[in-house]
């Protein structure tokens, strides 16, 4: 790897990959009896020439999506709490909006070379498929990355249920990732090599995303509320995102006491400020390792 660059390659195969969309059929490789790989003079010419022409730039997240659930005619979960002037209705799409509003706020702060994009900045619908639209639209150059954090509020019929959690795809979930218009007259039965390796880079990277969220959303609010923990599921803006992707609940709306907390602005502010830790921390071991690859 130089820069955002990579070569990747297998003994016993008769090609070798740049960055995913070019593949060079001309690979002669051995592994030698003390273990060397060795590989013939062509390939090494151009895997340097490859190389060479690297722009130097480092490998950074450009883009931040951020996508507060639900919105407009849809409310998302629906709970209450009691306070000074009575019992009043807490919606899902109001909580995840005002904290999305708040992590976008310290982001931009923090990051003016980076562009922070929200899939709805204001109280409106919009359906599944725009949400990820609107990040899978995004033109990224070499050297750029983006990843995808869709925020949402819990509910459940246990109304003693309480805390966050941060969902990702199961590992053997596999998404479509490479055009194959993008690699021009290849044999088709290369696609889904290429599409697992690129989904098990993904992966990677969203179950350390995932992580560093729980870990700066506990060290925020762990006094307050529980932290569930990781889980797996295939949601639709996660599995439909093509890039790093994961979908964190704040709380539970149906639990008479987090909901007097999801309704603070004060609590708000925690929860926002553990997600942009969270996101913080990934982009700087991210940018350190060239994408966690050193």
């Amino acid at each position: 790897m130089k820069g955002s660059r990579t070569v990747r390659f297998t003994s016993g195969a008769s090609w070798y990959l740049l960055n995913y969309t070019e593949i060079k059929d001309q690979l002669v490789s051995e592994i030698t009896e003390n273990g060397r790989f060795l590989i013939d003079k062509a390939t090494a010419a151009g895997i340097r020439e490859f190389f060479k022409e690297a722009a130097g730039g480092v490998h950074g997240v450009r883009y931040i999506v951020l996508d507060p659930g639900h919105g407009g005619k849809d409310p998302g979960a629906i709970g209450y709490y009691t306070d000074d002037e009575g019992k009043k209705a807490l919606n899902e799409k109001d909580v995840v909006l005002q904290t999305a509003l708040e992590t976008a706020a310290l982001l931009e702060a923090r990051y003016p070379d980076k562009e922070v994009l929200m899939t709805r900045g204001e109280d409106r619908y919009l359906k599944l498929e725009e949400r990820t639209e609107i990040a899978n639209s995004v033109e990224l150059d070499e050297n750029d990355s983006m990843i995808f954090v869709s925020i949402h509020a819990n509910a459940s019929f246990n109304t003693t249920a309480r805390g966050f959690e941060v969902w990702y795809l199961p590992p053997e979930f596999r998404r479509d990732l490479i055009d194959p218009e993008s690699l021009g007259d290849i044999d088709s039965d290369i696609i889904p090599i290429l599409n697992t390796m690129l989904e098990e880079e993904y992966t990677i990277e969203s179950v350390i995303l995932g992580e560093k969220l729980l870990s700066s959303l506990d060290a925020e609010i762990g006094s307050l509320t529980e932290n569930r923990g990781p889980k797996e599921e295939s949601w639709f803006v996660v599995r439909n995102a093509k890039m790093p992707s994961v979908l964190i609940e704040v709380g539970f709306v149906t639990n008479k006491d987090e909901a007097v907390l999801l309704a603070s602005r004060a609590y708000l502010k925690k929860l926002s400020k553990g997600i942009y830790n969270g996101i913080v921390d990934f982009i700087n071991d991210y940018e350190r390792t060239r994408g966690y690859i050193e």
